[in-house]
This record gives structure tokens, C-alpha cells and sequence, in this order.
């Protein structure tokens, strides 16, 4: 709690530690926006449980993958633990919420689920009701490979 970048009240953390924070090393690009590598960019209508929950600094919200189609074509059937994904349209900033413009970064830390509105579970750890985030896609955005650790350690 606390975290904030000076100058860009418009962006707010939540449960990022500010040392993983320096080794994702998103930038700001000539707009002001931040620039954050992602995995994957997930569109509003796919969220489910966890919605509307008063705050994010606990819990999390569900992708919900009920639709084959689209989670095929968006890459969401390979997402993993640690993955650092976009979700679209959604404002987090007192909870979790649609709002057209705003954009929310979120890591994954739970799996796909057989029940309605639930699937892999995503923590929020950036928001910007504004829309001053810029996720660009790159395919190692995962804690894991930020920390050198599961997978990504170093043998």
C-alpha cells in the first residue's frame, strides 16, 4: 500500500512489491503512459467472479473460459501462474469494475475452474481509470522469470 509513481496520480499499485516492480521495469512512453509487458490482453466481457468486489488489495477476479473459440484465439489456454496479463476496459481502482478507456494489469495466480464465471484468477497489481497504461506483448511477462525462479530459474 502506498506505492505510486510521482507525477502519474492516474496510476495505482496494489500488491506489487516495489522490487518486482523494478525488474518488470515498464517504462513511460512520450504520452505518459506506462508501458508494461504483458502476456496476454484480456477483454472486460471475459471477467467473471470477483467482480464488483469493494477492494483489490485481497482476492481475486476470474477469467471466465467457457468459450473455446476465444480463449484459443486470444492465447488465454496457455496462460500460467505468474503471468502478467492485461485486462481491458476494467477500472480497479476502488474495486473491480467495467469502465470503457481504463485498463487494468493483474498477475495469474490460480487455474481454470469446471464451475460458471470462474477460471484462472487474477490479482490486480496495476490500474489506471484514465487508460495511462500501454500493455505490449511479450511472452516472457511472468513473475517467475522477473524473480529466476520455477521454471525460469537459473540452472
Amino acid at each position: 500500500m502506498g506505492l505510486a509513481v510521482i507525477n502519474h496520480p492516474e496510476i495505482k499499485f496494489f500488491n506489487l512489491d516495489p522490487d518486482l516492480l523494478t525488474r518488470i521495469n515498464p517504462n513511460f512512453d512520450t504520452k505518459g503512459n506506462l508501458v508494461v509487458p504483458v502476456v496476454a490482453s484480456i477483454p472486460p466481457y471475459l471477467m467473471g467472479s470477483g467482480l464488483g468486489q469493494r477492494s483489490v488489495v485481497s482476492g481475486d477476479y476470474d477469467i471466465t473460459m467457457a468459450d473455446d473459440g476465444t480463449i484459443k484465439r486470444l492465447g488465454l489456454d496457455k496462460l500460467r501462474f505468474g503471468d502478467i496479463v492485461a485486462i481491458e476496459d476494467t477500472d480497479n481502482s476502488y474495486g473491480r469494475c467495467y469502465k470503457p478507456g481504463a485498463v487494468s494489469i493483474g498477475v495469474i495466480v490460480h487455474s481454470d475452474c469446471v464451475l460458471a464465471g470462474h477460471g484462472p484468477g487474477v490479482v490486480t497489481i496495476i490500474t489506471s481509470s484514465k487508460g495511462k497504461i500501454k500493455p505490449q506483448i511479450n511472452k516472457n511477462a511472468n513473475i517467475g522469470y522477473y524473480l529466476k525462479i520455477g521454471r525460469f530459474r537459473r540452472k
